[in-house]
């Protein structure tokens, strides 16, 4: 079934966004560091015409997804807007449970949540139950559903910062340090938080090691052909 016309109910016009539909990969440059359409969603998500409810649909769109899979479909109407799975652009024997789809699924979420504060809807959200277990291929299963009143407009700075989520595909300078103050504010993020523990490897000889268990289980984990066919 095509993308687009997928869920069309009834006597009712729906609109259906779906991330990766218009900006693939593979096919709009997003490799090329920075250029090419790849990057337009993230140059255009405030200032395109779209208005309504579709804006928080462009704000969802830009979270993070495991190997930018964008897992999602969206059904826009104007009063609310139902995010499904797309379980046929899971990663196979990466994510088996689909654990990782459905982070990427609870930052979309995220996203679409702060851009609704931000352009005047007070949204309600319910979450479909769900198990951890393997799901049907190919199919399109809901997972939430957000419904849509006007309310006041609550910006705030994790809404400003959406735009700037990006995987940093630089090479790393083992040689530098963090410095003091940063290695501090990363320590004071956790102050509030009682059950959270952070930990901050700043030795060389402790980063040479962490670097070389991931690189071996990395090794591992991709010697499995069901894994590379999944990838």
């Amino acid at each position: 079934m095509h993308r687009r016309s997928f869920l069309k109910g009834a006597g009712i016009v729906t609109i259906l966004v779906a991330g990766g539909a218009v900006w693939r990969a593979e096919d709009q440059g997003v490799f090329s560091v920075g250029q090419g359409p790849a990057y337009q969603p993230w140059r255009d998500w405030q200032t395109d015409a779209s208005t309504g409810p579709l804006a928080l649909v462009r704000a969802g769109i830009l979270a993070a997804s495991p190997h930018n899979t964008q897992p999602w479909l969206f059904r826009v109407t104007n009063s609310s807007i139902e995010l499904y799975a797309d379980t046929k652009r899971n990663t196979g024997a990466l994510d088996p449970y689909l654990r990782e789809q459905h982070i990427s699924l609870g930052c979309a979420l995220e996203n679409l949540m702060l851009a609704a504060g931000a352009s005047g809807y007070s949204a309600s959200v319910s979450l479909l139950p769900g198990k951890l277990e393997p799901s049907p291929a190919n199919q399109q299963q809901l997972v939430a559903r957000v419904e849509l009143a006007p309310g006041a407009r609550q910006k705030n700075e994790l809404y400003d910062v959406i735009p700037l989520r990006h995987t940093n595909r630089n090479p790393y300078d083992p040689k530098r340090a963090i410095p003091p103050d940063v290695a501090g504010a990363l320590a004071g993020l956790v102050t509030d938080e009682p059950n959270v523990k952070l930990f901050l490897f700043e030795a060389d000889s402790d980063r040479k090691k962490i670097a070389g268990i991931i690189s071996t289980a990395n090794n591992v984990l991709y010697a499995d052909p069901e894994v590379q066919h999944g990838s």
